[in-house]
């Protein structure tokens, strides 16, 4: 398997303030070096970052989306590690690559898992790989798993996991204590997370992770049919295709599931989430088939979306968004379709009230018992 792209190269000469110094290890998140470096002194993560900023609550927040200047100055001066290298195991300069724009005080940034916090109590956000951290020296967790594109590991041909597999709770090290002492050890069972059975992965889903990686990186040279995309337009348009597919997943158009495997999706395989929630609050498992299901369609291209859209007597009001801007790849396959005219019939039913679907209720539910289990932890 080919090795995963490293996001940032770490710093290994070290000269600090503490009677151990703590190296940033290449590609390795702020809040991972974080909780290594409060384990390496002996102490508690909470009781670490307490001590470099008084006053101020870091877990409560996502660290790896940065720090103010002072407070990155303040670590900087301490480790002995320049705040340009911390900046750089932080998330902003990965996703800006994604996006036109993003606010930093959105809950949920495009394209990055998001913890959904609770205190310091987490429902998810952070994958990991047993056989990388059974493999490094000193265990730490990737910047790349915290990128919601990111479902398999290359390196070692392997799923990625996002829960303990001993007590399948949220993966914690913030949470970690002193006595723990590795990194690699679940918060809440004490379980070692390099003791787990892989999983195979999904072929198609390290496609469009590899594609993903690519578009970052090299932006401007990955192609829809013959339209050379930018890295924000490639984005753009596989997250179009994931919101297409989440309609298949619903199973309500007929013509659209046609649609889907026409391109070469497993509409089988794809099943709308259990939550209903957005790609960034998905587990590891359902983002993986979304993304393999986009990826197909990517491959076939433009034409053949055209052909599959005619073929199934798709509408061009089922391929257009109501609330979202369409990518200009697919705008003009859109118009080449025909409109769906709206009966009298259905004007006049539009104002009565109907009972929410059995569907929307067992998604409440799911997100009900996702917010117990937070609370019950």
């Amino acid at each position: 398997m080919d090795a995963a792209y490293s996001w940032h190269p770490g710093i290994s000469r070290v000269v600090s303030k503490w009677a151990v110094p703590v190296p940033l290890l290449p590609d390795e998140l702020l809040s991972s070096w974080l909780v290594r470096a409060a384990l390496t002194q002996g102490c508690d993560p909470l009781v670490f970052t307490g001590e470099l900023w008084p006053k101020w609550r870091i877990w409560t927040r996502d660290p790896d989306r940065g720090l103010s200047q002072e407070r990155f100055s303040v670590l900087a001066e301490a480790s002995g590690i320049k705040v340009s290298a911390f900046k750089a195991a932080c998330l902003p300069a990965v996703i800006s690559a994604t996006v036109t724009e993003f606010f930093e005080d959105f809950a949920i940034w495009p394209w990055v898992l998001a913890f959904g916090s609770r205190n310091r109590k987490r429902h998810g956000g952070l994958q990991y790989c047993p056989l990388c951290l059974k493999g490094d020296k000193k265990p730490y967790y990737r910047m790349q798993w915290r990128l919601a594109w990111h479902t398999s590991c290359p390196r070692h041909g392997a799923c990625l996991f996002d829960r303990c597999p001993n007590c399948a709770a949220t993966i914690e090290p913030h949470r970690l204590s002193a006595f723990d002492g590795d990194i690699a050890i679940c918060a809440t069972c004490k379980h070692d997370l390099r003791d787990t059975v892989t999983l195979r992965i999904n072929s198609d889903a390290l496609a469009f992770q590899q594609a993903a990686d690519r578009a970052v990186r090299q932006g401007g040279k990955e192609r829809y049919g013959i339209n050379k995309l930018s890295s924000h337009q490639w984005f753009a348009l596989s997250r179009y295709f994931v919101r297409l597919l989440r309609k298949v997943a619903l199973g309500k158009s007929e013509g659209l599931v046609a649609f889907a495997k026409t391109l070469g999706v497993d509409t089988a395989a794809i099943a709308s989430p259990a939550t209903g929630l957005a790609l960034e609050l998905l587990p590891v498992q359902e983002r993986a088939l979304l993304l393999a299901g986009a990826w197909r369609i990517l491959e076939a291209g433009p034409e053949q979306l055209l052909v599959a859209a005619k073929a199934a007597s798709i509408n061009a009001s089922i391929l257009r968004e109501r609330h979202q801007a369409v990518s200009s790849c697919v705008e003009g396959i859109i118009q080449a379709l025909p409109e769906k005219s709206v009966s009298r019939r259905r004007r006049e039913q539009q104002g009565i009230l109907k009972p929410r679907s059995r569907l929307a209720v067992m998604r409440m539910f799911a997100r009900l018992h996702r917010k117990v289990q937070l609370v019950a932890r």
